[in-house]
């Protein structure tokens, strides 16, 4: 964990006309309770319409989503919707509760707040040195220093905070070590062989798996379908082929899998922005000669 930081809670109320997209900061704090009556409903709170995350550091607490009661340890965090059917609190078998939290104005956030839930889920867990957890203090520590002085300010560190937390949702799927072993061995079946692939049965099968169970597991995993990693294997390849070989477009279609130059030219434009032959000359764009599909 960073260097511990002293606990306060600081609000903020800017006065922004309510057409401009941005995010506004309601509050931020970072505390520790150790009295039983500690307890927020969030079907009688007046303050909303709020989004709250809060990161526990030490001790827990209980949060109620529904039906279902999480203990929120260290390294935990939870997301709640202000008002909704939730409530936390210090329960009895825990002796305190220290935590980082914000809290955010609804306004202009709830596509990106619903994202997140999909992506990270009610109670993710980050380790106390990831980029969300530092994201998190930074932001403290900056309300703490009394150096946030404008809306403009807080929205944008209220974005840094949201795009590490959306990110976080995928570092574990990019890791290929985390990956379970048939989705590997699929991986880098499709990697040997996307030039020539003619179906998802082939790649089922290196994975031992059937292809409806295959497609689910792989899309689960890597957070892309498999048809979406051969292609942009097959982009990638062509953007290296476009700019270090002599082949025609159409060549360079069949080289890396496709049937024709026609659907290649199709593909490649709907991922790059660019159709492969003014991609290869750079016309009206930056010469690239790598570039990278995630």
């Amino acid at each position: 964990m960073a260097t511990q930081q002293p606990y306060g809670v600081y609000g903020y109320r800017f006065q922004d006309p309510p057409e401009l997209p941005i995010y506004q900061l309601f509050a931020t704090g970072y505390q520790e309770v150790t009295e039983q009556d500690y307890y927020w409903d969030g079907m009688k709170r007046i303050d909303g319409p709020l989004y709250l995350f809060q990161y526990t550091v030490s001790g827990f607490g209980h949060f109620r989503l529904g039906e279902q009661t999480h203990e929120i340890h260290a390294g935990t965090a939870f997301l709640a919707e202000i008002p909704g059917d939730h409530h936390y609190c210090l329960p009895r078998a825990s002796d305190h509760w220290s935590f980082y939290f914000v809290l955010f104005r609804q306004q202009h956030l709830h596509a990106l707040w619903n994202e997140l839930l999909q992506a990270v889920g009610v109670t993710p867990a980050f380790e106390p040195s990831s980029a969300v957890v530092r994201t998190l203090q930074s932001l403290y520590a900056e309300a703490r220093s009394n150096r946030i002085r404008s809306s403009y300010q807080a929205s944008s560190l209220i974005y840094g905070f949201l795009m590490e937390l959306l990110q976080s949702s995928t570092a574990q799927q990019k890791e290929k070590a985390n990956w379970p072993q048939p989705i590997k061995q699929a991986a880098a079946f499709m990697e040997a062989e996307f030039h020539r692939l003619q179906s998802l049965d082939d790649v089922a099968g290196a994975a031992g798996l059937s292809k409806y169970y295959f497609t689910r597991m792989f899309t689960q995993t890597t957070g892309i379908s498999p048809m979406d990693y051969v292609t942009k294997l097959r982009i990638e390849k062509a953007v290296r082929l476009l700019r270090s070989s002599s082949l025609s477009v159409e060549e360079i279609a069949y080289a890396v899998g496709y049937a024709s130059g026609s659907y290649f030219s199709k593909v490649f434009r709907s991922r790059v922005g660019f159709p492969p032959a003014d991609f290869r000359l750079a016309k009206e764009l930056p010469s690239i000669d790598r570039l990278q599909f995630d």
